[in-house]
């Protein structure tokens, strides 16, 4: 095969390009610490990037899922907490109303103050977070309780709001987060009609009122008291358990970084002997090349 001058000054650039391609390739991943920029640059840690790169998307969301479902649960605790204080506050005063010694007026005024602590809990059972009302079920824009007179109407409905920490279709009884106004005051409002009714024979005061107050009135204030106790203990274990995977997704977050980091940050110090390597080969080139290319005409000429 006949070579020219031509071939050969090609094939030489063509080499010295290269050599230089791969000092500038190492140069940039020194220069920024990754050695991944494209795809031919490593295929398999690429794909392990993108990997990574999908699980840490993946498990992000679901860490937000976590603190969006703990910050819910947080502030129904603190509703259900008042709302227990307003039932034993409640239990105090018929306590106090039902001893047989009041007179009717006294007793009155206690109806007047239970009626006022009925409306301090309708205000609690519309308490909001983020512009959603906690206690409606999935029908959260919409104000859950309201009440007219002695008639107190639920405007929520008794579906389940679930916040996703794993894999999978959610199921209500382990992604459910909230609790609705059936969960909290019983089927039918139960509590808050029981509670009307006590604050009814408040109202009259009158002895047989009061006897009524004694024998059935406490003992209602008691079972509903622990049925509300048993939804707030409900709500404590889902915590418990939105608490628990919360952590665990920061621990897996922070093992997939540390994976990530390890397979597409470059190794310094094999760079930095790889770059002076190529450094090297492309100073040698230039030299042999100046020694060993063909003279052409202008060299004549001068």
């Amino acid at each position: 095969m006949r070579i020219t001058n031509n071939m050969m000054t090609y094939n030489f650039l063509s080499s010295l390009n290269k050599s230089l391609e791969k000092a500038n390739k190492i140069q940039m991943q020194l220069a920024d610490g990754k050695a991944l920029h494209a795809p031919s640059d490593d295929p398999i840690k690429v794909v392990r990037s993108l990997r990574f790169s999908t699980s840490m998307e993946l498990n992000n969301q679901y860490t937000q899922n976590a603190q969006d479902a703990i910050s819910w649960m947080d502030t129904t605790d603190d509703n259900m907490q008042d709302l227990s204080k307003i039932m034993i506050n409640i239990k105090e005063q018929v306590i106090q109303a039902s001893n047989g010694t009041n007179p009717t007026e006294a007793v009155q005024s206690i109806g007047r103050t239970v009626d006022n602590m009925i409306n301090q809990m309708i205000n609690i059972g519309n308490s909001q977070i983020g512009g959603r009302y906690i206690f409606a079920g999935q029908n959260d824009r919409t104000p859950p309780f309201t009440r007219i007179g002695d008639t107190i109407t639920y405007n929520g409905d008794n579906e389940k709001i679930s916040m996703p920490i794993h894999p999978g279709e959610a199921t209500p009884s382990q992604d459910s987060v909230n609790l609705t106004g059936t969960d909290v005051f019983g089927p039918g409002l139960k509590i808050l009609n029981d509670l009307i009714e006590i604050k009814n024979h408040l109202s009259s005061g009158t002895p047989a009122d009061q006897q009524w107050l004694s024998d059935t009135g406490l003992a209602l204030i008691e079972a509903d008291t622990d049925k509300m106790l048993l939804s707030h203990t409900t709500l404590g274990s889902r915590m418990s358990i939105y608490e628990m995977a919360k952590n665990m997704l920061e621990s897996s977050n922070t093992i997939i970084e540390g994976d990530q980091a390890s397979n597409d940050s470059v190794d310094v110090a094999r760079g930095i002997v790889d770059y002076k390597n190529a450094e090297n080969v492309y100073k040698s080139a230039l030299q042999i090349g100046a020694r060993i290319m063909p003279m052409s005409l202008v060299d004549f000429l001068r």
